[in-house]
């Protein structure tokens, strides 16, 4: 089948998604750009776990999910304060923004004043994922692709740069494909019957955890209305 244009690709990469038990997301927003296609699947055991400490709203912000980071686990017996907090963010945001983003977060569960000014979170279900997979599509511009799906690790825990199956085997064939096979970035041609892989992405440990972790709330609030 020859497409025309990427969003041609784009229904047949996200059946491809879909049948692997994720949800999907189309233009999924970067710091870097829009990356075209996200899958992501949550872990239902820790999807139980969230529930059960009533902690049904998603996190929201990529600031409020870095906040959140550098609360202890209750487990930990460990706490923070809004000073130490204030110290560590006071360079660029103020102490009411921060108090009122703690606001929030203990608004919806998700820590804890164990006394004045103090805190702790209630976890035990993080990483809430079990798997990210990001897509680019291309027809041309091949190089332009695989950065983007370089750049799509800091969040993924897979990442594809997706092409035309003709031109996917040809690179999966080339002496390009080892960049690819480098950065543990995969290949997958796309026809009308479907999506085949040439080259399964490389599942990566080294990422921005607070990307990922921001990730997987994006898919929170789909996920309740799913289910």
């Amino acid at each position: 089948m020859v497409f025309r244009y990427e969003s041609e690709m784009t229904e047949l990469v996200e059946n491809w998604l879909l049948s692997q038990d994720m949800q999907v997301k189309r233009e999924y927003p970067t710091p870097w750009g829009i990356c075209d296609l996200v899958g992501c699947s949550l872990n239902k055991n820790k999807v139980r776990k969230r529930l059960s400490l009533g902690q049904r709203r998603p996190i929201g912000s990529h600031f409020r999910v870095l906040l959140l980071s550098y609360i202890p686990d209750a487990q930990e017996k460990l706490l923070t304060s809004l000073e130490i907090l204030r110290k560590k963010f006071g360079s660029f945001l103020d102490e009411p923004y921060i108090q009122e983003e703690l606001q929030r977060l203990k608004r919806d569960k998700f820590i804890q004043e164990v006394r004045p000014g103090w805190f702790h979170k209630l976890n035990g279900w993080y990483p809430l994922h079990k798997r990210i997979v990001a897509v680019e599509l291309k027809l041309t511009r091949i190089s332009e692709v695989v950065s983007q799906a370089q750049s799509n690790l800091e969040f993924a825990d897979e990442s594809y740069v997706g092409l035309p199956c003709d031109k996917a085997r040809h690179l999966f064939e080339s002496r390009g494909s080892k960049r690819l096979v480098e950065n543990g970035i995969g290949i997958i041609g796309v026809r009308k019957t479907g999506v085949r892989v040439f080259l399964r992405s490389r599942i990566k440990r080294d990422y921005n955890s607070i990307l990922k972790m921001h990730c997987a709330e994006r898919f929170w609030r789909t996920h309740l209305r799913d289910n």
